[in-house]
């Protein structure tokens, strides 16, 4: 998995290691953008056993049900699905306060449901009852931590997109165990909230729909302009959505005419059919007819790895996607079943391969040079397209740049004012 993730994700961005608890109990809990993908991106961080609440429905079949219980599932009935199974539960608790009186963990997803949003949902009180129980079993003599995560795609469903994830530092029952004493609902109450908190400050969290759609469009400009060399993507997308919701609430005006100006801006990009990256890189231009020659060239040359690359890889990678395209649509899932179906096609059509080298060659060290050059070739693959991809692009623009000088010089000069508001703006909002 952790191979498989590397290979998924183009980057990963990992922050807040030395807050993850070295020994005794604690239980993880984080947002759910995108199903499965994210237990398993926490799992591999973390090198101890961990047990994961699952909803139920899950285990309706048989055979999945074996296999989810040997992969430490343990199932948990949900309202929306069967509210008179909730009674069920008791045994799920049960099993959750002997992992954590053993010195076990936990990951639980609070919100309860995957979905492909930048926000956080209203997150249930089960990790606070799990966490406060336990002491309760252990009469208050064992300190159960909470460690919040924070997951942030940047778009899960694609395949080489960004991973962002933050761990927060963990939150001690001990501190509400007098309360919890006098008041069990409560305190489970009042935990839960600061279970939220922390977990918000993790992610981008985005709780109107209609700045979603601004805030990208910021991310766009601030990311290539104004943070290029940052690598915390997170903590810029998160200043954005504080300067959004800022000057909406304490000066519209601003707000709107920035909207405005923004919206414009990339209504022409769309017009064009151009990339703010483009427009951005625009100063660049001068030497860019050299430029072009040594991409040609790179093209060139590489393109005989390229289609050994691509002969190896096209099945395997087409099937993933359809098959995945068949199964769900949803794209809290769809990423998901991308990285798993994508990493089970691969490993056996470059075993299918590699048994295709024995046969004609008879040769085990052929056999072997073959097999090793299989995944090299895959990942040139993905360089190649990324590089012809780009250098298709840029020509484009070039093109453009040419027969369509005064409206691309325009859009140059828009986009500089633009961003030279952005950083007064952001220059006024930190004082």
């Amino acid at each position: 998995m952790r191979l498989a993730l590397k290979v998924y994700f183009r980057k990963q961005h990992i922050n807040g290691l030395q807050n993850i608890p070295k020994d005794g109990p604690f239980i993880i809990v984080s947002n759910h953008p995108s199903s499965f993908l994210d237990p398993v991106s926490i799992a591999v961080l973390i090198n101890r056993k961990i047990n994961f609440l699952a909803k139920a429905t899950l285990f309706n079949n048989k055979i999945a049900a074996k296999l989810l219980y040997k992969l430490n599932l343990v199932p948990i009935y949900r309202a929306q699905d069967n509210p008179s199974k909730l009674r069920e539960n008791k045994s799920a608790f049960e099993a959750c306060f002997k992992t954590l009186g053993d010195n076990g963990i936990i990951m639980i997803f609070p919100e309860g449901t995957s979905e492909n949003e930048r926000r956080l949902r209203t997150i249930k009180t089960g990790a606070a009852r799990i966490a406060l129980g336990t002491a309760k079993e252990n009469k208050y003599g064992l300190n159960i931590k909470i460690l919040p995560v924070g997951l942030n795609y940047t778009k899960s469903s694609k395949f080489r997109s960004e991973l962002s994830i933050a761990f927060g530092k963990p939150l001690d029952t001990d501190d509400f165990i007098e309360d919890y004493q006098r008041n069990e609902t409560a305190t489970a109450r009042a935990l839960t909230s600061k279970i939220e908190e922390s977990i918000k400050a993790l992610i981008i969290n985005i709780d109107k729909q209609e700045h979603d759609e601004l805030v990208a469009k910021l991310e766009t400009i601030y990311k290539t302009e104004l943070a290029p060399n940052s690598n915390l993507p997170t903590e810029i997308s998160q200043n954005i959505v504080k300067g959004v919701k800022h000057f909406q609430e304490h000066n519209n005006a601003i707000f709107n005419d920035t909207k405005f100006k923004i919206d414009n801006y990339f209504e022409k990009l769309t017009q064009v059919n151009i990339s703010d990256k483009n427009i951005g890189q625009s100063h660049k231009k001068s030497g860019l007819f050299l430029t072009a020659l040594k991409s040609v060239f790179k093209l060139f040359v590489g393109f005989p790895l390229w289609l050994v690359g691509i002969t190896h890889s096209y099945l395997p990678y087409k099937l993933t996607r359809r098959i995945a395209l068949i199964i769900t649509k949803d794209e809290a899932f769809y990423g998901a079943l991308l990285m798993s179906l994508g990493t089970i096609l691969f490993i056996l059509f470059y075993s299918l391969f590699a048994l295709l080298s024995w046969i004609i060659f008879q040769n085990s060290v052929i056999t072997l040079i073959y097999s090793l050059c299989l995944p090299i070739f895959g990942f040139f693959t993905i360089y190649y397209a990324r590089f012809a991809r780009k250098f298709y692009y840029n020509w484009k623009f070039l093109s453009k740049f040419y027969s369509k000088n005064e409206l691309i010089s325009e859009l140059i000069i828009e986009r500089k004012k633009i961003t030279s508001e952005l950083e007064i703006l952001r220059n006024n909002l930190e004082k």
